[in-house]
């Protein structure tokens, strides 16, 4: 399976994964008129949830940096690096979320 392949692929996937996450929110964001919004608060702040927020914003920033690659290969912008491109998407992406999980975590 080349890699045009597999970031075809995952940008479906992390679509899918944050259109999803989207639909959960809205949801989640509907609970402040019956009262819940305050109890499903304090367990989404829990610890156990820290893994779940950052794979999110592994998922987010992937589909993001990829996003800008995309454009810039259909708009034929840096044509000629579109290989170089794709290989450094994902190590973009993980320079980046290693910055925010540093953050996060503290």
């Amino acid at each position: 399976m080349s890699l045009n392949t597999v970031a075809f692929y995952l940008h479906r996937i992390t679509g899918v994964i944050l259109a999803i996450y989207l639909c959960i929110h809205l949801v989640f964001i509907g609970t402040v008129k019956t009262g819940e919004y305050a109890n499903l608060i304090k367990i989404t702040l829990s610890k156990e949830f820290l893994p779940l927020d950052l794979l999110l914003f592994l998922v987010g920033i992937y589909h993001g940096v990829n996003g800008i690659r995309l454009i810039l290969h259909e708009f034929g912008l840096l044509y000629r690096y579109r290989k170089a491109l794709l290989y450094a998407t994902p190590i973009i992406t993980l320079i980046i979320w290693v910055f925010v999980c540093l953050e996060v975590i503290g």
